[in-house]
Protein backbone atom coordinates (compact mmCIF):
# COMPACT_ATOMS: atom_id res chain seq x y z
CA UNK A 1 0.00 0.00 0.00
CA UNK A 2 1.86 3.25 -0.93
CA UNK A 3 0.70 6.22 0.94
CA UNK A 4 1.19 9.79 -0.85
CA UNK A 5 2.47 12.47 1.93
CA UNK A 6 3.85 15.29 2.09
CA UNK A 7 5.86 14.83 5.14
CA UNK A 8 8.22 11.74 5.05
CA UNK A 9 7.40 10.69 1.67
CA UNK A 10 7.85 6.79 0.92
CA UNK A 11 7.11 6.64 -2.97
CA UNK A 12 6.72 9.31 -5.71
CA UNK A 13 7.72 12.53 -6.84
CA UNK A 14 7.56 15.92 -6.67
CA UNK A 15 8.47 18.40 -9.21
CA UNK A 16 7.96 22.64 -8.61
CA UNK A 17 8.65 25.07 -10.52
CA UNK A 18 9.02 28.97 -9.11
CA UNK A 19 9.62 32.31 -11.12
CA UNK A 20 9.73 35.49 -9.79
CA UNK A 21 9.26 38.66 -12.35
CA UNK A 22 9.47 41.98 -11.76
CA UNK A 23 6.04 43.27 -12.94
CA UNK A 24 5.76 46.40 -10.60
CA UNK A 25 9.15 47.23 -9.33
CA UNK A 26 12.29 48.74 -9.17
CA UNK A 27 14.06 45.69 -9.39
CA UNK A 28 14.48 44.32 -12.80
CA UNK A 29 15.69 40.73 -11.58
CA UNK A 30 14.01 37.32 -13.14
CA UNK A 31 14.49 34.34 -10.93
CA UNK A 32 14.08 30.95 -11.70
CA UNK A 33 13.80 27.92 -9.68
CA UNK A 34 13.38 23.96 -10.48
CA UNK A 35 13.28 21.29 -7.87
CA UNK A 36 12.46 17.44 -8.48
CA UNK A 37 12.77 15.00 -5.90
CA UNK A 38 11.99 11.11 -6.76
CA UNK A 39 11.35 8.56 -3.86
CA UNK A 40 11.67 4.67 -3.74
CA UNK A 41 10.49 2.62 -1.11
CA UNK A 42 12.92 -0.95 -0.70
CA UNK A 43 10.50 -1.86 2.16
CA UNK A 44 8.88 0.04 4.77
CA UNK A 45 12.30 1.02 6.32
CA UNK A 46 14.72 1.30 3.39
CA UNK A 47 13.89 4.58 1.14
CA UNK A 48 16.04 5.64 -1.23
CA UNK A 49 15.83 9.63 -2.15
CA UNK A 50 17.30 12.00 -5.44
CA UNK A 51 16.59 15.47 -5.16
CA UNK A 52 17.71 17.74 -7.66
CA UNK A 53 17.59 21.61 -7.13
CA UNK A 54 18.98 24.20 -9.98
CA UNK A 55 18.45 28.48 -10.13
CA UNK A 56 18.80 31.03 -11.85
CA UNK A 57 19.01 34.96 -11.11
CA UNK A 58 19.28 37.57 -13.88
CA UNK A 59 18.69 41.04 -14.35
CA UNK A 60 17.30 42.90 -16.98
CA UNK A 61 19.12 45.96 -17.23
CA UNK A 62 22.02 45.96 -14.66
CA UNK A 63 23.88 43.59 -12.39
CA UNK A 64 21.43 41.13 -9.93
CA UNK A 65 22.08 42.79 -6.20
CA UNK A 66 24.15 40.92 -4.05
CA UNK A 67 21.28 40.19 -1.63
CA UNK A 68 19.52 38.75 -5.05
CA UNK A 69 21.90 36.37 -5.82
CA UNK A 70 22.17 32.97 -5.29
CA UNK A 71 23.23 30.68 -2.72
CA UNK A 72 23.06 26.73 -1.66
CA UNK A 73 20.72 25.90 1.03
CA UNK A 74 22.67 24.40 3.73
CA UNK A 75 20.09 21.42 3.52
CA UNK A 76 21.43 20.83 -0.26
CA UNK A 77 25.08 20.75 0.60
CA UNK A 78 26.39 19.23 3.94
CA UNK A 79 29.64 19.64 5.45
CA UNK A 80 29.92 23.41 4.27
CA UNK A 81 28.90 26.33 5.64
CA UNK A 82 26.31 27.88 4.85
CA UNK A 83 26.96 31.01 2.38
CA UNK A 84 30.55 29.85 2.34
CA UNK A 85 30.68 28.45 -0.98
CA UNK A 86 31.77 29.77 -4.54
CA UNK A 87 32.93 32.99 -5.59
CA UNK A 88 34.55 35.49 -3.35
CA UNK A 89 35.09 39.34 -3.78
CA UNK A 90 37.92 40.11 -1.26
CA UNK A 91 36.85 37.94 2.00
CA UNK A 92 32.94 38.42 1.24
CA UNK A 93 31.21 35.59 -0.25
CA UNK A 94 29.05 37.03 -3.11
CA UNK A 95 26.63 34.16 -4.47
CA UNK A 96 26.44 33.49 -8.03
CA UNK A 97 24.13 34.34 -11.15
CA UNK A 98 23.49 30.52 -11.13
CA UNK A 99 23.40 26.96 -8.81
CA UNK A 100 22.39 23.64 -8.76
CA UNK A 101 22.88 20.69 -6.22
CA UNK A 102 21.87 16.83 -6.39
CA UNK A 103 21.17 14.88 -3.22
CA UNK A 104 21.51 10.96 -2.99
CA UNK A 105 20.16 9.65 0.46
CA UNK A 106 19.32 6.13 1.71
CA UNK A 107 17.64 5.59 5.02
CA UNK A 108 19.35 2.42 7.31
CA UNK A 109 16.53 0.37 8.11
CA UNK A 110 16.22 0.35 12.40
CA UNK A 111 19.46 0.40 13.75
CA UNK A 112 18.02 1.10 16.92
CA UNK A 113 15.17 -1.34 17.96
CA UNK A 114 12.37 0.10 19.39
CA UNK A 115 13.62 4.19 18.91
CA UNK A 116 10.53 4.57 15.73
CA UNK A 117 11.05 8.42 16.10
CA UNK A 118 14.65 8.10 14.66
CA UNK A 119 15.67 7.93 11.19
CA UNK A 120 19.20 6.70 10.66
CA UNK A 121 20.66 7.73 6.58
CA UNK A 122 23.68 7.97 4.30
CA UNK A 123 23.78 10.85 2.36
CA UNK A 124 26.04 12.16 -0.84
CA UNK A 125 25.38 15.82 -1.60
CA UNK A 126 27.13 17.85 -4.93
CA UNK A 127 26.26 21.21 -5.63
CA UNK A 128 27.28 23.87 -8.01
CA UNK A 129 27.57 28.21 -7.60
CA UNK A 130 28.86 29.90 -10.83
CA UNK A 131 28.98 32.88 -12.61
CA UNK A 132 29.38 36.75 -11.80
CA UNK A 133 27.92 38.89 -14.22
CA UNK A 134 29.23 42.12 -12.49
CA UNK A 135 33.18 40.43 -12.87
CA UNK A 136 34.39 37.52 -14.84
CA UNK A 137 37.50 37.00 -13.17
CA UNK A 138 35.62 36.10 -9.96
CA UNK A 139 33.82 33.15 -10.91
CA UNK A 140 34.22 29.67 -9.39
CA UNK A 141 33.12 26.89 -11.66
CA UNK A 142 33.92 23.80 -9.02
CA UNK A 143 31.23 21.22 -7.92
CA UNK A 144 31.71 20.57 -4.42
CA UNK A 145 30.66 17.04 -3.29
CA UNK A 146 30.48 15.13 0.95
CA UNK A 147 29.30 12.43 1.70
CA UNK A 148 28.24 11.28 5.67
CA UNK A 149 25.16 10.16 8.18
CA UNK A 150 22.58 12.30 9.56
CA UNK A 151 20.38 10.99 12.41
CA UNK A 152 16.86 12.59 12.26
CA UNK A 153 14.88 12.55 15.85
CA UNK A 154 11.51 13.47 15.93
CA UNK A 155 11.00 14.86 19.56
CA UNK A 156 8.22 16.04 21.54
CA UNK A 157 10.34 19.65 20.88
CA UNK A 158 9.85 19.07 17.50
CA UNK A 159 12.54 17.63 14.64
CA UNK A 160 16.37 17.56 15.31
CA UNK A 161 18.67 17.09 12.41
CA UNK A 162 22.45 15.44 13.34
CA UNK A 163 24.75 15.33 10.44
CA UNK A 164 28.20 14.02 10.00
CA UNK A 165 29.66 15.21 6.59
CA UNK A 166 33.25 14.83 5.17
CA UNK A 167 33.54 17.01 2.19
CA UNK A 168 35.08 15.16 -1.21
CA UNK A 169 35.74 17.93 -3.48
CA UNK A 170 36.29 21.24 -2.63
CA UNK A 171 37.30 24.68 -3.83
CA UNK A 172 40.54 26.36 -1.65
CA UNK A 173 38.18 29.17 -0.27
CA UNK A 174 35.43 27.12 0.91
CA UNK A 175 34.67 26.73 4.73
CA UNK A 176 33.59 23.35 5.67
CA UNK A 177 31.69 22.33 8.25
CA UNK A 178 31.52 18.79 9.51
CA UNK A 179 29.21 18.37 12.47
CA UNK A 180 25.75 20.51 11.86
CA UNK A 181 22.59 20.25 14.06
CA UNK A 182 18.98 21.91 13.17
CA UNK A 183 16.08 21.77 15.62
CA UNK A 184 12.50 22.37 14.62
CA UNK A 185 12.59 22.30 10.47
CA UNK A 186 11.61 19.59 8.41
CA UNK A 187 14.37 17.15 6.56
Amino acid sequence: MVIYQNFQPTDGYLTKFMQTLPIYSDDSTIENSLLASKYHSINESLILSARFYIKSVNSLDDDVRVSKRVYIPSHRLRGFESGSIGPKDGKQYIGGNYGSAINLNTTLPNLLYGYENMDFNLFFDAANLWHVDYDQSLDSNKIRSATGVSINWFTPVGPLSFSYAIPISEAQSDTTESFRFQIGTSF
